[in-house]
C-alpha cells in the first residue's frame, strides 16, 4: 500500500501537478539556467501555494551527470525550499555510465525526497576468469553479476490518486558511446504491478510519472509488458520527459504526455506543463513562460480528444443535474485572485464562476442542450486595462457530444505504450506536432 501524503492545510482536489521539461543543466550562465530560475520563481508568486501539489521534474536534470551541473539544480532549489518536489533520473543522469553524483544531489535534498529502493539487478557480462574446459577451448561462458542498485521509485496517495513515480534508468546499462538503455528490473516490475493491483483494488485511478514511452524500452518483451500492465490496469495518466517537445497520445485508457525540454528544445516558448486528474477527467495543458497571468486550465468536462472510452456522461463529465446544467469546473494559476472567472459554451452568455475557500477549482453550472461545440472558461486579472491578451487567459475543450452506445471498452492498440496515437496538433494546449527535437526529427544534440 503506498503512503498518503500529508498536507498542511489540504484543499479539496483535484489533484494538479506542475511538470517542468528536461533542464540538460551544463553551464551556470547559460539560457536554460536563467529559464529554470524564472520558472521556479514564476511558480513561487502563484497564490495560494496549495493550489498545486507538486513541481515534477523528469530526469535528464544534468548533461552529463557531473557534480558541478547539479550544484545548479541545487542552488536553484534551495531559493525555493518549501516548493513541494517530485524528480527521477534520466538517461543523461548516467551519460558516463555511472551515477554517484545523482546520488549524492538525490540524497542532499534531504526529506524532499524519498529515499531510494535498493533492488539486486544483474549487471552486463564479464568474460569468466575460469579457463574454458579443454574439451571445449571456444567455450567461455559468462558471469552476470549481481549488485544492489538504487532505484528512485515512489508511490504516493496524493489527493485520491495513486502517484507512482518509476526510475527506468538505473537498471540499464546505457552511456554515451553506447546509446540508450532503459530498462525495469524484475523487482521493480512486480513493485509496479503490486501498486497498480493495489490501486484497482482501492478504487482509485493511477498517474505515473516516468522518463520515457514504455514504448523507449530496451527490450520489446519489456515494452509490451508495462505497456500492457498500464492498459490493463486502466493507468488515467504517464507523464514523461525525453521528447523534448510537448506531446499528447491518448489510447482510449491511458493519456501519455511529454513536456517539452527547458535546456535542448526548437519547439517554442519555454514553460511548464500543468495537469490535473478530477474524478473520472484528465486534462492537460502547457503554460508558456512569457505570458502573463492567470492561467486556466478546465479540469471538468473532458475534451473529446483525450476523453477516456467509452464515452459516457460519467466519464466525461457530462452528467446532467435536475435542471439540465453540467458542472464546469477549472483551475486559475496567479499571482493574485483573478477578478473574475466565467464560463460559456460556445459563443452563448457568460456564467460567473466561483470557487469555494476549500477547494482548489471554480465551479459553475452551465445548461447543456446537447449540441455545443465548445466549453470556454476565461480569467481576468485586476491589472487587466479592459482590452488586450495581457492579463487574461482563456481555456477552451471540445467536449463529448456523442456518447458510445455500448459499455464495450477500446480495444488495446497494435502498438501500446508509444506515441502511435498522437495528437498531431492542438495548438490551445501548447502542442504544435511538429516532434521537433534530438529524439525524433530535430537537431542532434
Amino acid at each position: 500500500m503506498s503512503e498518503t501524503e500529508p498536507h498542511a492545510a489540504p484543499l479539496r482536489g483535484p489533484l494538479v501537478f506542475l511538470h517542468v521539461g528536461d533542464l540538460h543543466l551544463q553551464d551556470a550562465k547559460a539560457q536554460n539556467v536563467i529559464d529554470l530560475n524564472a520558472i521556479l520563481d514564476q511558480i513561487a508568486t502563484i497564490a495560494p501555494q496549495n493550489l498545486f501539489d507538486f513541481v515534477y521534474l523528469p530526469g535528464d536534470l544534468a548533461e552529463n551527470g557531473y557534480a558541478s551541473e547539479y550544484h545548479i539544480l541545487k542552488d536553484a532549489l534551495d531559493r525555493h525550499k518549501k516548493l513541494p518536489l517530485r524528480l527521477i533520473p534520466g538517461d543523461h543522469d548516467r551519460q558516463h555510465g555511472r551515477m554517484d553524483d545523482f546520488h549524492a544531489f538525490a540524497a542532499s535534498l534531504g526529506g524532499r525526497l524519498p529515499k531510494p529502493k535498493i533492488w539486486k539487478l544483474d549487471q552486463p557480462p564479464v568474460d569468466n576468469p575460469h579457463p574454458p574446459p579443454a574439451t571445449c577451448p571456444d567455450l567461455r561462458p559468462e558471469t552476470w553479476p549481481v549488485l544492489p542498485i538504487p532505484h528512485y521509485c515512489d508511490g504516493k496517495d496524493i489527493q485520491g490518486v495513486r502517484c507512482l513515480f518509476v526510475d527506468m534508468v538505473s537498471p540499464g546499462f546505457g552511456r554515451k558511446g553506447i546509446g540508450l538503455d532503459f530498462r525495469l528490473g524484475g523487482p521493480q516490475t512486480q513493485w509496479l504491478d503490486e501498486q497498480l493491483t493495489g490501486a484497482r483494488a482501492d478504487k482509485i485511478p493511477c498517474a505515473v510519472f516516468m522518463h520515457a514511452y514504455p514504448d523507449d524500452l530496451r527490450e520489446p518483451d519489456d515494452r509490451l509488458d508495462i505497456a500492457g500492465l498500464f492498459w490493463a490496469h486502466r493507468v488515467r495518466l504517464v507523464e514523461m520527459g525525453h521528447t523534448h517537445y510537448n506531446e499528447l497520445a491518448p489510447d482510449g485508457r491511458t493519456l501519455y504526455a511529454a513536456a517539452r525540454s527547458v535546456g535542448q528544445n526548437e519547439d517554442g516558448s519555454v514553460g511548464y506543463a500543468v495537469a490535473a486528474i478530477d474524478g473520472p477527467v484528465t486534462s492537460w495543458r502547457f503554460r508558456a513562460l512569457d505570458r502573463t497571468a492567470p492561467f486556466v486550465l478546465i479540469t471538468s468536462p473532458a475534451d473529446r480528444r483525450v476523453a477516456t472510452r467509452p464515452t459516457t456522461p460519467e466519464n466525461c463529465g457530462m452528467d446532467l443535474d435536475a435542471e439540465g446544467r453540467i458542472t464546469v469546473r477549472a483551475v486559475v494559476l496567479s499571482d493574485a485572485p483573478p477578478r473574475y472567472v466565467h464560463c460559456r459554451v460556445d459563443t452563448g452568455p457568460w456564467v460567473l464562476m466561483e470557487r469555494d475557500p476549500d477547494s482548489r477549482c471554480y465551479e459553475a453550472a452551465l445548461l447543456w442542450e446537447g449540441n455545443g461545440r465548445s466549453i470556454q472558461v476565461e480569467a481576468v486579472h485586476e491589472c487587466w486595462p479592459g482590452h488586450g491578451p495581457d492579463y487574461v487567459d482563456t481555456d477552451v475543450i471540445e467536449p463529448v457530444i456523442a456518447f458510445s452506445d455500448s459499455a464495450a471498452l477500446p480495444p488495446m492498440p497494435q502498438k501500446p505504450g508509444s506515441d502511435a496515437g498522437r495528437i498531431q496538433s492542438w495548438v490551445g494546449k501548447g502542442v504544435r506536432g511538429d516532434q521537433l527535437g534530438p529524439n525524433r526529427y530535430g537537431r542532434k544534440w
